[in-house]
């Protein structure tokens, strides 16, 4: 684990992040390399190390300058592929939101600093979306609502797919009010122009929403929000269910 996280240390200090930082490093490393043959060439030679140098310091340079060079790209290689790999591994590659595990992890940590209001949304009737439009349709309304919610949101939200039309917004910190105005304008969702149909297709979402103190347990609030959610959904859809606790307990218990 130490040398993991020595080698990720390393990668991120010495990988070069543009041309000019690439030629500077170079020159660096290779000054570095010729000031330790000097004070090799001091101790092993004496008073004669003027004579040496003169001698060996062109064949150094020969042999570390393309070694710095390779050492210096290939960690710029290593960089890249970490932060492909990091990408990857936290973002959902339909719809570019954070996935499940990073949307879950960023409100975590969201939650450890202040208080804020968790919402979930769950596209209205995308089954059968699907059923008639096709699975190509239905990527597309899921990218149109990842549209939705980066351009209705705060800078400071965090957002992210939680898996198949449900989508989890948490806003940092946010006043009851301007969190009812955010919801209500993603609950209207998008239009989508079908071409081939020759018509525009109107996404609604079902949204339930928990007001979240700091430091409270985000799966609890995340199953509050899950119950609230299916309140909208049966109150009629495309709208925003703050959770209150026993009235969306006793909605949940009709619907079943």
């Amino acid at each position: 684990m130490q040398i993991s996280s020595l080698l990720d240390t390393l990668i991120l200090v010495v990988a070069p992040k543009s041309p000019q930082d690439f030629v500077a490093k170079m020159i660096a490393v290779n000054v570095i390399v010729g000031f330790g043959f000097y004070l090799f060439e001091v101790w092993l030679h004496g008073g004669q190390t003027a004579y040496y140098l003169e001698h060996h310091v062109f064949g150094m340079l020969l042999f570390s300058a393309p070694l710095s060079c390779f050492g210096l790209a290939a960690l710029g290689y290593l960089s890249k592929l970490r932060a492909e790999l990091a990408h990857l591994a936290t973002t959902d590659l339909l719809t570019g939101l954070n996935n499940r595990r990073a949307f879950m992890a960023a409100a975590e940590l969201a939650t450890s600093q202040s208080g804020g209001i968790l919402m979930m949304l769950d596209l209205d009737h995308f089954k059968k979306i699907n059923d008639t439009y096709g699975h190509t349709v239905g990527d597309d309304c899921l990218r149109a609502i990842a549209d939705v919610l980066r351009e209705q949101v705060r800078a400071e939200d965090i957002i992210g797919r939680l898996g198949g039309e449900e989508f989890g917004v948490f806003l940092v910190d946010a006043p009851l009010e301007a969190a009812r105005h955010i919801g209500e304008r993603l609950s209207a969702g998008a239009e989508l122009s079908l071409a081939e149909a020759d018509r525009v297709l109107n996404i609604t979402a079902s949204i339930g929403a928990v007001e979240m103190p700091e430091k409270d347990d985000l799966e609890t609030v995340l199953t509050l929000a899950d119950m609230a959610m299916y309140q909208a959904k049966d109150e009629g859809r495309a709208r925003l269910v703050f959770w209150e606790k026993g009235v969306t307990a006793r909605a949940m218990a009709a619907s079943a």
